[in-house]
């Protein structure tokens, strides 16, 4: 019976350090190479979803999340992603990479084009299957539809928020999932 208890006790431990947590995945960058989020453990990350088009909206947007990463930049990461459902291409990358990072510091870390929704199947980017599905994180299942989904990760790497693009970079609701856990 004893060594039950202690194999049942072990399994769990097991169990818990496997459990899937945000530092777990790695973004291809759009400067090139791989930024593993394990460098940022301990730490709040949000990903967010880009706009691809230049417009004032989306200028306005990026300038949010850039003042957003300089106000939190001791306790958070930000991941911004430009998704390929949106239209991302390989053509467009220097175009983007440019327009980001005129707007965008290199605090923040803005990645290749990848894909970010269900319905890209197995082509979805592993960090987003875990954003978006239930049984992956344990919490909240929901799809991206676009650009400005944010999804917030506390300083374990469990994700406790999403907000969709309809919440506005320094609105009520982006300003209190931040201060949240």
């Amino acid at each position: 019976m004893k060594q039950l208890t202690i194999f049942s006790v072990s399994a769990i431990i097991a169990s818990l350090l496997f459990i899937n947590k945000v530092y777990n995945y790695s973004v291809p960058k759009i400067e090139g190479g791989t930024q593993n989020l394990s460098a940022y453990q301990g730490k709040k990350v949000m990903v967010v979803t880009l706009p691809l088009t230049q417009t004032a909206s989306a200028d306005s947007f990026l300038y949010a999340l850039d003042t957003i990463a300089a106000h939190h930049t001791a306790n958070l990461k930000i991941i911004a992603v430009p998704a390929k459902e949106d239209g991302y291409t390989v053509a467009q990358k220097q175009i983007l990479q440019t327009w980001y990072r005129s707007k965008l510091h290199a605090r923040i870390i803005i990645t290749d084009g990848i894909y970010t929704r269900k319905t890209s199947g197995t082509q979805q980017h592993g960090l987003f299957k875990w954003l978006t599905s239930a049984t992956e994180n344990d919490h909240l299942d929901i799809d991206v539809e676009g650009p400005g989904y944010k999804f917030f990760t506390n300083n374990n790497g469990e994700l406790y928020g999403v907000l969709r693009p309809q919440s506005k970079m320094w609105g009520n609701a982006v300003q209190r999932t931040l201060n949240m856990q």
